[in-house]
């Protein structure tokens, strides 16, 4: 008796944190995204994410179930549940033909409660420079730590609009060491992000702060557009 009770609890915390990220209750997501620079010109785009599927793949000689996501570059990602959280596994670029595996990274913990937080690696992607005849982008390497600060947000989106969502904060901060001009750069990162129950991420806000005028302050707005359910 006490083995199903603790089945049940972990399969349903597991499906408490899916309803945020329902891989399996969606088909495509696609958002309009505008990043804002301080010192270039404004990016207008959209983009798709398609999901697969549920699929079995072999994983360190184990067999999992994984959610694959394709996006509009082709590029996919693959995701897996369990009674920890959503995690995302690995990597194919559209050139490679093996996923790369990479360190498990917790998307959403089982734990959906205010204040939750974990940390994970990430990559600064927003600084740019555009020069005559080449681009200077400052990427780096960054511990983004994340915690969730709300469970009741109401959302507008193109989409429409979304009430008792999950807000998650994320806050970072690095070093970006350019060349003998640039020298050592500061950045300060955060990034908001909105979840919708059997929806999943409807809108998401990322800043990326430098100290010095010639690269500014850059920000990204994702909004949910439209979705797709299966």
């Amino acid at each position: 008796m006490k083995f199903f009770l603790l089945l049940f609890l972990l399969i349903s915390c597991s499906e408490k944190n899916s309803h945020y990220f329902p891989l399996d209750k969606i088909k495509s997501w696609t958002y309009a995204v505008e990043i804002i620079p301080e010192v270039e010109s404004k990016i207008l785009y959209k983009k798709t994410n398609t999901s697969i599927g549920e699929k079995k793949i072999k994983i360190q000689n184990e067999e999992k179930k994984i959610f694959p996501i394709l996006r509009e570059d082709g590029t996919t990602f693959f995701y897996e549940i369990t009674d920890k959280g959503v995690f995302r596994k690995g990597v194919k670029y559209l050139k490679n033909k093996e996923i790369n595996f990479e360190d498990s990274r917790l998307v959403l913990p089982s734990s959906i409660k205010v204040d939750e937080s974990w940390s994970n690696d990430s990559k600064t992607f927003l600084i740019l420079r555009r020069y005559p005849y080449y681009d200077y982008k400052a990427t780096t390497n960054f511990k983004l730590n994340y915690k969730i600060m709300s469970l009741n947000e109401t959302v507008k989106t193109p989409s429409g609009v979304f009430e008792d969502c999950i807000m998650i904060k994320g806050e970072g901060q690095t070093n970006f060491i350019g060349d003998s001009e640039i020298g050592s750069i500061g950045i300060k990162i955060t990034s908001e992000e909105w979840y919708s129950k059997k929806v999943g991420l409807i809108k998401m806000i990322r800043e990326e702060q430098t100290d010095t005028d010639l690269f500014g302050t850059t920000r990204m707005i994702q909004l949910l557009e439209n979705y797709k359910k299966r």
